[in-house]
């Protein structure tokens, strides 16, 4: 078993968005990630430049709300989308929480449990599709 001295300095790790801006920057085309949905056919794809400005733009717009220290809900079904939000918020310095979209089926049972994880992680924001904002808001 080998021990570092208190002198020796821990060998730098990058962090996920490192990874991202060194692939976005050297492997911009190339895919990032696939996301295959219930359906087999049904993929869909993201190059690294692409997550990088959808993260970056999500991150920009946290920064004009000057959300840094924050906490975010992310209420996004499995998805491109809710990685884009993911890394916009470690862009921007805000932590995020993420939830299921509530069931359309089961509303009077999904919302009062989507409450109560926005009520107890103390979130200020919510990052979530159009389509999720009228469910929500109706």
């Amino acid at each position: 078993m080998l021990l570092a001295s208190a002198r020796e300095e821990a060998p730098w790790s990058p962090t996920l968005l490192h990874c991202l801006r060194h692939r976005a920057s050297t492997q911009p085309d190339a895919i990032a990630y696939t996301f295959v949905g219930d359906d087999a056919s049904d993929e869909t794809r993201i190059s690294y430049r692409e997550l990088d400005r959808r993260a970056r733009a999500i991150a920009a717009s946290l920064q004009r709300m000057d959300a840094a220290g924050e906490r975010a809900i992310l209420l996004y079904p499995p998805g491109l989308d809710y990685v884009a939000a993911f890394l916009g918020c470690l862009y921007a310095n805000v932590i995020a929480v993420p939830a299921y979209p509530p069931d359309i089926s089961r509303l009077n049972r999904s919302l009062p449990r989507l409450q109560a994880i926005l009520t107890d992680a103390r979130a200020s924001i919510v990052l979530t599709t159009e389509m999720i904002l009228s469910l929500v808001d109706s």
